[in-house]
């Protein structure tokens, strides 16, 4: 209520003047007394301040408020230059939006079919009755709904099933910009561009209309439109010239350490969340993978000794920092493997999660099961096992946002295109859904590289409608371990040196929140773990998520003299955090 009244205030500013108000003074003159003394002046008092109405406080309000714009703006202007993007107007101002997002994916070129409402509505009342799995009305409905266009059938989609919003290229994967800019270093990138999104604001009004959550698809780094045409900004070779990707098609990137490309990439997510986008998606928020090949040749300006994920993780905190006026979320896409990979180890790409994560709203593995290569969750062949790759994944990114004090959501990107001779039909698409579902993560994004998406994949089927999600895992975690379990990782961790299993088996507030530092001290300690063994566990009878570990330990103590201590029937306090099971170590 009150924006609007907001927005009715402005508009009356535009068309009319605050009225003065005067007040009135009058003064008599006294009569002299019988013994003729002095007469007595009396002195006019001062005007009265006038009583505004609430009404006209908020006018002189907002009328400040507008003038100081004006200010802002010509400030900002001077400053960013190239990069300016104004602000979201006075009045126009904005809360974020909280969705458990569904999202399919939409190119630029899908996203620039013209929309007629009566298309879609006719798509999305087949849909609604496949839905309702009413087969002949769905028969009767399909001839009109043949009529909608691939971007009509996706909000179609939206209109009969979960599906509650679309990501949408806004830069695309060679870097080319999807709508008319306003943007001078856009304008100036772009000049030769075929503009595929002809109406941004009309497309954007009918997506409100149907309720839809936007997000807007940025392709960070993976940027050969910016990096031919601004070869200084790109990743360059030590014996000089540009460096070109083999693994993508020999083209260059952008240099992630240089601040000048974030100020073009972070300019573009200000201007889409100006257009009213209501998140921006980094997509190839990292260095290209490779990197064994490539990092003895290549350079980097403006490195300055950073690691590449300190680089990755510092770009989000500035984009987050530069976006939070326009009121808008932001996430990420993370490779799949770093659900399981930890500090950027050994892809050296600069994905950490834990680093990354701290600087989003959510965070998106691209956990496709043909990504993934013999062994990985102890399957020959991963592709054909979309359930338990989606399955596996998901344990692995809950103990890692396990392990944080303020956790993003976790959105995973699912497959929806065949591979390998592999096809994957509606069944295969809603099997993933439903393996992140059974671990109480709701959000999904659906990927198809030609956006054309079949709608039985986003109805529930008559089982799950019957089931409670998340699972009740009993005594055991989301990893399917115990707290024994969670206590044999802790003590392998700190046997063979892999301080990560001891960071992550730690309750958050019990120890260090800066990795590097937790793994300092841990690397200095005088307690060397010689043995151990778990002899079991026994849960808390008052709390579910508590338990007794019950273990035997041999250590050495290095002091001025080396002390060896071994004891059995040790008791170690265990929690169940996050979905995870944590230990409690205390070597008596």
């Amino acid at each position: 209520m009150f924006k609007k009244s907001r927005k009715a205030i402005i508009l009356l500013l535009i068309s009319s003047m605050l009225a003065g108000c005067t007040g009135q003074v009058s003064a008599n003159t006294p009569i002299p007394n019988e013994e003729n003394e002095d007469p007595v002046v009396e002195v006019p008092s001062e005007p009265s301040e006038p009583v505004l109405s609430e009404e006209e406080k908020q006018k002189q309000e907002l009328e400040k408020e507008l003038q100081e714009r004006i200010e802002v703006e010509a400030k900002r202007k001077e400053e960013l230059k190239e990069f300016y993007v104004p602000l979201i107007p006075v009045g126009e101002e904005r809360e974020k939006k909280t969705v458990e997002v569904k999202a399919l994916y939409a190119t630029g070129h899908t996203a620039g079919n013209e929309l007629n409402k009566e298309n879609i509505d006719a798509y999305g009342a087949y849909v609604k009755a496949l839905a309702d799995k009413d087969t002949a009305k769905a028969k009767e409905l399909s001839v009109d709904a043949e009529k909608a266009n691939r971007f009509e059938r996706i909000i179609g989609i939206a209109v009969g099933t979960e599906i509650n919003s679309l990501v949408i290229n806004v830069k695309d994967d060679n870097g080319l910009i999807t709508y008319n800019s306003d943007i001078e270093i856009v304008q100036r990138m772009n000049e030769a561009t075929a503009i595929p999104i002809k109406d941004v604001n009309n497309m954007l009004k009918v997506l409100e209309d149907y309720d839809i959550y936007t997000i807007g698809r940025i392709v960070a780094f993976k940027d050969k439109n910016f990096a031919v045409k601004s070869p200084e900004h790109s990743i360059q070779l030590k014996s000089g010239g540009t460096w070109l990707d083999p693994n993508s098609g020999n083209i260059p990137w952008i240099n992630p350490f240089d601040k000048y490309v974030w100020d073009y990439n972070i300019a573009i997510a200000k201007e889409a969340s100006l257009l009213g986008f209501d998140e921006i998606q980094f997509d190839y928020v990292r260095f290209p993978d490779g990197a064994k090949k490539y990092n003895p040749i290549t350079e980097f300006p403006g490195r300055n000794d950073r690691d590449k994920d300190e680089a990755i993780a510092e770009f989000l905190q500035y984009a987050k920092e530069e976006l939070e006026p326009y009121s808008v979320n932001l996430g990420a896409d993370v490779f799949g493997i770093t659900t399981r990979t930890w500090d950027d180890y050994p892809e050296d790409i600069g994905q950490t999660w834990i680093l990354i994560g701290e600087h989003v709203d959510n965070i998106a593995p691209m956990v496709y099961p043909s990504h993934y290569s013999t062994g990985w969750y102890n399957l020959e062949n991963p592709n054909a096992h979309p359930y338990l790759v989606v399955k596996g994944s998901m344990e692995e990114a809950i103990e890692k946002n396990s392990s944080m004090v303020n956790p993003p959501i976790i959105r995973p990107w699912l497959q929806d295109f065949d591979w390998a001779g592999i096809e994957y039909g509606y069944d295969k698409v809603r099997t993933q859904i439903v393996a992140a579902k059974e671990l109480g993560i709701y959000e999904y994004m659906i990927w198809n590289p030609s956006n054309v998406y079949d709608p039985r994949a986003y109805i529930a089927t008559d089982e799950e409608s019957k089931t409670t999600y998340p699972l009740d895992k009993g005594e055991l975690d989301y990893r399917e371990k115990s707290p024994a379990d969670g206590a044999d990782k802790y003590l392998s961790g700190m046997k063979t040196g892999r301080y990560s299993y001891m960071y992550l088996m730690e309750p958050v507030k019990d120890r260090e929140k800066d990795f590097d530092k937790y793994a300092e001290k841990a690397e200095s300690s005088n307690l060397k773990l010689l043995s151990y063994k778990i002899n079991g566990y026994e849960m808390d009878s008052t709390n579910k998520d508590a338990a007794i570990v019950n273990l035997y330990y041999k250590i050495e103590i290095d002091g001025e003299t080396k002390e060896i201590i071994e004891k059995d029937n040790v008791k170690w306090n265990a929690i169940r955090e996050n979905g995870i099971w944590k230990i409690r170590p205390d070597f008596q």
